[in-house]
């Protein structure tokens, strides 16, 4: 029973309460809107509601693209035994992981220290006042259900107690002693610290408690901001975007990355694509290229591109979308990317079939359970393999896509767009970058800009931290990228909300408004998948570095992000002097 001691919040209503999630802009939500289950949104309410009438509160966490999370809604969340449970011990709530990233967030960090695992769908139960205590993740029905009937009857036994031990695990503000710290030290703290975690054989960081491979997208791009780096580390890095662009983690068809692998040799995709992922991506390939002289690296960063434009594109809202899923219409995983033997052989000419049969290893057991994913190899001619890959191309409609357009993400593809725009001056690189520029400074100048927008340009959410930080990012990276750009007075109006929405007296807030009470500001907050927010922004309050320093030392390959900023800021920047800690 230990994994009792864990944080969560959720809202919910009476058990006569209606499914809120019926018709919801978000796909990930609407699709849980026919749910046996009574879901509420996300709101202060549900605290209220929660005080009200003494109940727990039961928060799932996912987002449109998870496997598993399709999977637990199948099993468990249309199960009406499970539905039964949650009605009528709990208000239940659903949020969408990518439009309640600062809740997300502290699910996760709650997850993580009580249980020492998180990952989605992520569960927290709360109680009433609104402290986490239980934390879990994927669970069968059988499971999960022994799970739920356990937090009830451990709460009708000890509510007393429980309420003391989750306010008791929250842990109490320290305010850090501030230390200099320069760029030169933290590089030699990463170098340290990457020299146990390098896979030299396959690329990427080693694990000890998982054998997924995923980008880490924020450590390779502040390596490739490094000027010079130990010979290494450099053909680690050259070795892990070799593996990257050249095995399973791209897509040879579509272009784009998926967003990790399950196995340590990049073979074995999970087959959802992230905008972020192609974004971060996407810039990384081109700045390699560049400095490498590298011509496959710039093609990969082109295509990726492409996948972007071609798959997630949306007209209506002039953004792009935010995911692509990992099952197909069939809810296969993978179902769109793998193809057998008998659909190549219904697809191809007989004569783009026939190197296949080499190259693939055709006459052998599919590697995968729907096929093999195509790949391109010494035994298919180039010439050959184009028109292959046009042949396999799936039509980017019958792929199910996550249509909300979150705001921040755009800021990431935004700085690829001006990345791609430096280094290879096509026209149609300007075109997009001026477009995109436009519409995010217009959107996050708005009174209160959302977080994303819905397929038909409704706002969802509210921007936070990361969304004002990426765009900021973003439309600095346009600026230097094209200089006729004006976006000086936008720049200065971001910095103006950034410093008094999200700073605080004991750090930065990743929403300006939280809710729940167990909720603290960080001075510094980790990469993960994407970019560190408060390293985007740390140079507009320089002496945030300084309060930052024990904790980038101790951990500073999970800050990698913190580089860039520790050599361009100035304890002399004149916006410091009205900001008091």
């Amino acid at each position: 029973m230990a994994f009792l001691i864990v944080l969560l919040f959720s809202p919910y209503s009476t058990a006569l309460s209606p499914n809120q999630l019926l018709q919801h802009n978000s796909p990930y939500l609407a699709m849980h809107g026919q749910d046996p289950v009574h879901w509420q949104n996300w709101s202060a309410t549900v605290l209220q509601k929660a005080k009200t009438e003494n109940k727990l509160i039961f928060i799932s966490s996912g987002y449109f693209s998870c496997h598993w999370c399709h999977v637990m809604h199948q099993e468990s969340y249309q199960n009406p035994i499970s539905a039964t449970l949650l009605n009528q011990h709990f208000i239940s709530v659903k949020i969408d992981r990518e439009l309640n990233p600062e809740l997300d967030k502290t699910l996760i960090d709650f997850s993580q220290r009580a249980i020492g695992q998180a990952g989605w769908p992520q569960h927290i139960v709360l109680t009433p006042d609104g402290y986490p205590f239980a934390a879990f993740i994927y669970l069968n029905n059988q499971d999960f259900n022994t799970t739920l009937n356990n937090i009830t009857r451990l709460w009708k036994q000890y509510p007393d107690k429980i309420e003391q031990l989750a306010k008791n695990f929250t842990p109490p503000y320290r305010s850090p002693t501030p230390q200099p710290l320069s760029a030169t030290q933290f590089q030699t703290q990463l170098f340290q610290h990457l020299a146990y975690k390098l896979d030299d054989f396959s690329g990427g960081l080693t694990h000890n408690m998982s054998s997924s491979k995923f980008p880490n997208a924020p450590l390779l791009q502040s390596l490739l901001n490094m000027p010079i780096l130990p010979k290494p580390i450099e053909e680690w890095l050259l070795l892990t975007l070799d593996q990257m662009q050249s095995q399973h983690l791209f897509d040879h068809i579509h272009g784009g990355f998926y967003r990790y692998t399950i196995d340590p040799e990049w073979q074995t995709p999970h087959f959802e694509k992230m905008a972020y992922t192609n974004a971060l991506l996407s810039r990384i390939y081109l700045q390699a290229g560049k400095r490498f002289q590298r011509n496959d690296y710039l093609t990969t960063a082109k295509q990726t591109l492409h996948y972007l434009e071609t798959h997630l594109y949306n007209p209506t809202t002039q953004l792009y979308q935010s995911s692509q899923s990992a099952i197909d219409a069939y809810n296969q995983e993978g179902g769109n990317y793998l193809w057998s033997k008998q659909a190549l052989q219904k697809v191809l000419a007989p004569s783009d079939f026939k190197p296949l049969q080499t190259a693939w290893n055709l006459n052998r057991p599919a590697p995968y359970e729907f096929g093999w994913h195509p790949i391109p190899n010494a035994d298919i001619p180039p010439k050959q393999w184009k028109n292959i890959r046009t042949q396999l191309q799936t039509n980017p409609k019958h792929i199910p896509t996550d249509s909300k357009s979150i705001l921040g993400w755009n800021g990431l593809i935004l700085s690829a767009y001006a990345k791609a725009y430096q280094t290879l001056k096509q026209p149609s690189y300007l075109q997009k970058g001026k477009a995109l520029a436009l519409r995010l400074s217009t959107l996050i100048q708005q009174q209160n800009p959302p977080r994303a927008l819905s397929l038909n340009d409704e706002p969802m959410g509210e921007a936070t931290l990361e969304d004002y930080a990426f765009i900021y990012q973003g439309l600095k990276d346009w600026q230097e990228a094209y200089p006729q750009s004006t976006l000086a007075n936008t720049l200065n109006t971001l910095k103006t909300t950034l410093l008094n929405q999200f700073l605080s007296p004991t750090g930065w807030q990743y929403q300006a408004t939280p809710l729940l009470p167990g909720q603290q500001a960080e001075w510094q907050m980790k990469d993960n998948a994407i970019p560190s927010p408060t390293a985007l922004v740390s140079c507009l309050a320089p002496k945030t570095l300084a309060l930052a320093t024990k904790t980038l030392m101790q951990h500073p390959i999970e800050y990698a992000s913190y580089y860039q900023p520790l050599t361009l800021c100035s304890a002399k920047n004149p916006l410091n002097k009205s900001i008091n800690f």
